[in-house]
């Protein structure tokens, strides 16, 4: 979940760096006035953690590539593929060593004569192990369209380094995503949502328009040559098999999240040899409709929701009634919708956005993928029903953002191909306990009857039968299933377990979509099973876990904060910060109680010459704030300095802002605060950051 602190502090930065007088960035353009909202398009992707773009570093180069083993005797493809090395086109994660390139293949292979190829962009991450195993595991990611690469910044760390104990951990873009070459993303979409965001548009007048957006991706990536039939999952699985020969592994482990695991399956099927083992994380089988079945089973995953809330004392007490209240809630948004303020990370700037009841059913979906999300939804509904609207703006904003992390094109590609091509018009699978999922998910771009027209403009082709029958394999497969997942329900992965027949199938309570990567039971099972596939794996640990932990309103936040000292070389500076708050950024310290906490102070320091007034013009361009915030006031520290003091408000959240210039340079302290605490945290830990700060 993105942080609005971690703007502030790339905003920050980028400042310090310039010590010339600033110059202000333009004012966001006004957003067309029309009507209703293009609702967010549910995807069949884990939800991320988006943070500014602005504090993604420019690409870095590696360090010495890490050998890989010689070539396999195994005979190549009949056709030519090759891997070379390259910068990465990512930041790469402190400390890692990596290696990347570009695996270079044909666009078709049933057309290889025309001479078209594709640059798939690869990392290698070397084991944290001295002898690591032979067998490295390759990540297969999720949508379809999901780019890998551009998110390691922000995730690899927190997802996948625990893998690199005793492993190689091998991702890439696929075709059509992140950074391989051609992209098939389609920015005509992204920009169309938010042109609309603020508009009541019909659904007909939604579709109408998304369908033009589509229609203009569509003939500019034809234009330049692309052929859209080409990237699906049969297309995909012969690229993962050609980069394992390219990279001259005897064999390796196939892991795969979400989409990832249909790609997987596609593998096994097509092209098993060299498979030492296997993992599916929420499963997506072959012969599943998603086109049919995403409303039926989002209505799965809310039942679970609301008697989860139900059977937890704390919830029920603080929201009774939650299945109710939210069933309301969207009829009266629906009747009479709101407008919040979101924040766009790629641009900085505010934007007015219309939340109907569709936009609050399709947000309760995209939350229960997160098990971190999942356990502030009963809180949220309640505070918008009441008129609180700052964590509803918080997660929508969050929500936006994935966008720049998605490629719509190859999402088009592989479901027009392999999945709709293969439906019936007219046959849809209703929700059966709450009726208002089949108008959001009805309207969807490819999980409702929309998809048909879609389709026939995108012309992907169509996929060959094999590519809706179900895959059997005995590969020795791990299967994982959360209980809250609400695009891919645990009796997708129990399917694909009766045709795996050395499979072994977890369900793991309280979790959403993404297993593997949401806790330590489900982390511990699947490192288990990767050091001996034949085996089954130890789960005693499913016993210990238990639904989500609700948060209640008033749980106490702000309870027993404690100091401790800490030191930044880069500013050259020393100061106190609260005890447990991580340092998401240079001298940025965020509290995280939930995943939607913005609660953060940074301290910072910038050479001479920049200036109070000068850093606050930044920062009031930047982040499109209304006006450049005014003094409030002056403080004297323990140490005899004298602050100068500003304040503003950013979505709901007040910012503090301290600021102490002399000949070396400014030091600069900012909170950010939920307004009920703000009192407390500027006594406990505003002031005490402005007493403590000084220079190494």
């Amino acid at each position: 979940m993105y942080r609005f602190g971690l703007a502030v502090s790339a905003v920050l930065l980028l400042a310090a760096c310039n010590t010339e007088e600033p110059t202000p960035t333009p004012e966001p353009t006004a957003v067309a006035d029309v009507e209703a909202t293009d609702e967010p398009e549910p995807t069949d992707e884990p939800t991320p953690t988006p943070v500014p773009p602005t504090n993604t570093p420019e690409p870095t180069a590696t360090s010495a590539p890490t050998e890989t083993p010689s070539p396999t005797p195994e005979p190549g493809p009949d056709y030519d593929v090759s891997f070379e090395t390259a910068d990465c086109e990512f930041s790469v994660p402190g400390g890692r060593d990596v290696e990347c390139g570009y695996l270079t293949v044909p666009e078709n292979r049933e057309d290889v004569a025309n001479g078209r190829t594709i640059r798939l962009h690869v990392a290698i991450f070397a084991s944290d192990s001295g002898n690591p195993a032979p067998d490295p595991i390759i990540y297969l990611e999720g949508g379809p369209g999901g780019d890998a690469l551009e998110t390691v910044p922000l995730i690899f760390e927190d997802r996948f380094s625990p893998f690199l104990a005793n492993h190689t951990f091998i991702m890439f873009d696929q075709r059509g995503t992140g950074y391989s070459e051609p992209s098939l993303a389609c920015p005509e979409v992204t920009e169309l949502t938010f042109e609309t965001l603020d508009d009541d548009l019909t659904v007909e007048e939604g579709q109408a328009l998304q369908l033009e957006a589509l229609t203009e991706c569509r003939e500019r990536l034809v234009a330049d040559g692309v052929d859209l039939t080409a990237y699906n999952s049969a297309e995909n699985a012969a690229d993962v098999a050609d980069l394992r020969w390219a990279l001259g592994y005897a064999e390796w482990n196939v892991y795969g999240i979400s989409y990832g695991t249909r790609l997987a399956q596609t593998i096994v099927r097509d092209y098993p040899q060299g498979v030492r083992s296997v993992i599916l994380d929420s499963a997506y089988p072959l012969a599943a409709n998603l086109q049919t079945e995403t409303a039926f089973n989002a209505d799965r995953a809310f039942s679970v929701f609301f008697a989860g809330c139900a059977a937890d004392d704390a919830c029920a007490e603080a929201y009774p009634d939650l299945e109710q209240v939210f069933s309301d809630l969207v009829d009266q948004l629906n009747e009479e919708p709101i407008t919040i303020q979101v924040f766009n990370l790629t641009d900085g700037q505010q934007y007015d956005a219309l939340v109907n009841g569709d936009v609050m059913v399709s947000l309760l979906f995209q939350a229960l993928y997160s098990a971190e999300i999942t356990p502030i939804m009963p809180k949220l509904i309640y505070d918008v029903r009441d008129g609180r609207t700052t964590d509803l703006s918080t997660i929508l904003s969050s929500f936006l953002a994935q966008q720049e992390f998605f490629s719509q094109g190859m999402q088009l590609s592989v479901q027009c191909n392999e999945e709709i091509s293969f439906g019936v018009p007219g046959e849809v699978l209703p929700a059966p306990n709450f009726p208002y999922l089949d108008p959001v998910f009805e309207a969807g771009i490819v999980t409702g009857q929309f998809g048909f027209a879609i389709c026939d403009m995108w012309q992907a082709g169509q996929a060959d039968p094999v590519e809706n029958e179900p895959v059997t394999s005995d590969i020795p497969t791990l299967i994982l299933a959360g209980e809250y997942d609400p695009i891919t329900p645990p009796s997708w992965g129990e399917d694909v377990g009766e045709r795996f027949s050395n499979s072994y199938y977890f369900e793991f309570p309280g979790i959403g979509h993404g297993a593997s990567v949401s806790g330590d039971c489900p982390l511990g099972i699947t490192q288990d099973f990767l050091e001996a596939p034949t085996e089954q794996p130890n789960a005693v640990c499913i016993a210990g876990m238990a639904a989500p932990d609700f948060l209640v309103a008033g749980d106490g936040t702000t309870e027993a904060i404690e100091l401790e000292p800490y030191s930044n070389e880069a500013f050259g500076i020393s100061g106190e910060k609260p005890a447990g708050w991580e340092e998401v950024a240079p001298g940025t310290f965020a509290r995280g109680a939930t995943a939607l906490d913005q609660t953060v102070i940074i301290q910072q320091a910038a050479p001479p010459g920049l200036g109070i007034e000068g850093l606050l013009g930044v920062l009031t361009s930047q982040l499109g704030l209304d006006e450049t915030p005014g003094q409030s006031g002056e403080y004297e520290d323990v140490n005899g300095r004298t602050w100068s003091l500003y304040s503003s408000e950013f979505q709901g959240f007040p910012i503090n802002m301290g600021f102490y210039e002399d000949d070396a340079g400014l030091f600069i302290v900012i909170m950010i605060s939920e307004g009920d605490e703000t009192e407390t945290l500027y006594d406990a830990v505003f002031v005490p950051a402005m007493d403590a700060i000084t220079r190494n």
